[in-house]
């Protein structure tokens, strides 16, 4: 089944490009919009808006109000250690644009950092009033919106933002059951389970405080050819429209493609400790499942005069495989038109939870790159993953 997405880490779309292939690939996409929030849309996204009614703007309030106390309970439990690594101190400029950032690398100067800013209407009180009194945020002088009305930010080190709006991400797609979609490699690869203990690994550099260490809680990093408009930045929204309008059954097969797919391999897989055989059952998954559907989104596009690229869709589902030479190496199994990349649990999702380990994906990752290989996207996020254990995110 096609699933909604729900974008990440940020409120407004930073590529066109993107969004345009979100249009075709995800049924409706939802992202975080605090009330109030002063949102300035393109003209692009409005039309996706009123024609496909495609954008769902989801208040985080209750999300925000569910995970405050894990996050005030890591602050506490370290808020001798924390000031040192992220003090939002008046000296540090505020750009409120980078969120999704690693923590601070040992000797990095703090002054060298600019602060990123989280609306307060996505933040709980309590939560605000103990990052200021700690020091790790501050609220600088009301800035102008697009519609010159005066608002205000809280600002904080990025690293503290973009671990707060992927644990936000997780509780909001538990709360709705919209499936974490993202643009950002690094967002993608530090899904993880927020509680308290990983929240403050993560703000310490330290690896995750709880590893689930069942075979069959670890997540597999796959990623499977998609097909885009050539061009993609500069196709008019209004062809996007009609594509998705008039070939809106050929995108589900495909989503339903990569259902079967992670469910079959999960299944015909159990057992598998021959990497040879491995790729034999994951070139037959996708030659049944997705080949075909792939190739009628081609004749798709090209029905409607478009030229295509390839590019690729990554996604985190269960572990298929049993052998630990599968997963805890650094290539990707791969063959034409998929990949895969199993990492342990201590690489990337710590106790994911168990309601969240069906058949089916748990996170996407859409890029609009010409020529992208599966192997080479599961290649990163691997590579994102294993420095994220090495900081502790």
């Amino acid at each position: 089944m096609q699933r909604i997405g729900l974008y990440y880490p940020y409120v407004h779309f930073r590529d066109d490009a993107w969004v345009k292939a979100a249009a075709l690939y995800c049924p409706k996409l939802a992202r975080v919009v605090p009330s109030g929030f002063p949102v300035a849309d393109p003209d692009s996204i409005k039309a996706l808006r009123g024609e496909l009614d495609f954008i769902i703007d989801q208040d985080p309030r209750q999300a925000a109000a569910a995970i405050a106390p894990a996050f005030i309970q890591a602050v506490r439990d370290h808020q001798d250690a924390l000031p040192g690594r992220y003090r939002a101190a008046l000296e540090r400029p505020f750009t409120r644009l980078r969120v999704n950032s690693p923590p601070t690398a040992p000797g990095e100067p703090l002054r060298d950092r600019p602060l990123a800013g989280l609306y307060p209407g996505e933040v709980s009180q309590e939560l605000t009033e103990v990052l200021q009194e700690t020091d790790l945020a501050r609220m600088p002088p009301r800035r102008l919106d697009p519609g010159h009305n005066p608002i205000s930010w809280l600002a904080m080190d990025p690293a503290i933002a973009w671990i707060y709006k992927c644990a936000l991400t997780e509780e909001l797609a538990r709360q709705t059951g919209y499936t974490p979609t993202t643009d950002q490699v690094s967002a993608h690869a530090a899904a993880r389970n927020w509680t308290s203990e990983n929240i403050a690994a993560a703000l310490l550099g330290r690896a995750p405080a709880a590893l689930e260490t069942d075979v069959s809680a670890r997540i597999g990093l796959m990623a499977v050819q998609c097909v885009l408009p050539s061009g993609l930045r500069n196709v008019p929204i209004e062809k996007i429209i009609e594509l998705r309008r008039t070939h809106g059954q050929e995108f589900t097969a495909f989503a339903e493609g990569i259902d079967r797919t992670v469910a079959e391999l999960r299944e015909s897989t159990a057992g598998v400790t021959d990497r040879g055989a491995f790729e034999q059952h994951l070139q037959l998954t996708f030659d049944t499942n997705i080949a075909q559907p792939l190739d009628k989104l081609r004749s798709a596009m090209a029905g409607l005069n478009m030229t295509v690229f390839t590019s690729a869709l990554g996604f985190q589902a269960p572990a298929v495989g049993a052998a630990v030479g599968l997963w805890a190496g650094t290539a990707p199994v791969a063959v034409t038109g998929l990949a895969v990349l199993g990492v342990t649990v201590r690489q990337t999702v710590a106790g994911l939870r168990k309601e969240q380990m069906g058949s089916s994906p748990v996170g996407y990752l859409l890029r609009a790159e010409r020529n992208l290989k599966p192997s080479t996207l599961v290649g990163r996020v691997g590579r994102s993953a294993r420095r994220a254990v090495g900081t502790g995110i």
